[in-house]
């Protein structure tokens, strides 16, 4: 009983915040360091469903951790749900616009969808932030392959 309340506490409040337009308060630093520490138990775990558990728990520890919502952007890549992955990248990006892991993961997304403008406009967001990340060069191979 207990869980199944746990679980749908954390589907409301990442709804509230998918959905949302409204800019999300910062947390704590308690609360920042709790949802490190989630992360961190997430990345160790190598089953989906508990790797996306926790990552949920990371977010309502702090919503606003934009490497939490890559990750789990991430995830749902692995999990083949295009269309959950990239709503998190977006969330992600409202909250860190310049999110390079962000960028990339919905760029790839669109790139994969046929919507090549909008990854080539991410691509050149990437290429003023950080030229030489590893996301940056992976993307330019992946476009320039695409044509």
């Amino acid at each position: 009983m207990m869980t199944s309340i746990r679980a749908f506490s954390v589907v409301i409040l990442l709804c509230a915040i998918a959905f949302s337009s409204w800019p999300v308060d910062a947390a704590t630093p308690a609360m920042q360091a709790a949802s490190r520490r989630i992360m961190e138990k997430a990345a160790a775990t190598a089953k989906p469903e508990a790797a996306r558990f926790l990552l949920e728990q990371a977010i309502v520890a702090d919503p606003a951790n934009a490497a939490a919502l890559c990750a789990l952007g991430d995830l749902y890549v692995k999990m083949k749900q295009p269309a959950l992955a990239k709503r998190y990248y977006e969330i992600a990006l409202t909250v860190d616009p310049i999110n390079v892991k962000a960028l990339s993961g919905a760029a790839r997304l669109d790139l994969a969808d046929g919507k090549k403008d909008t990854a080539i406009a991410n691509l050149a967001i990437m290429k003023k932030i950080c030229p030489t990340c590893r996301e940056t060069g992976e993307l330019e191979a992946a476009l320039a392959l695409s044509k």
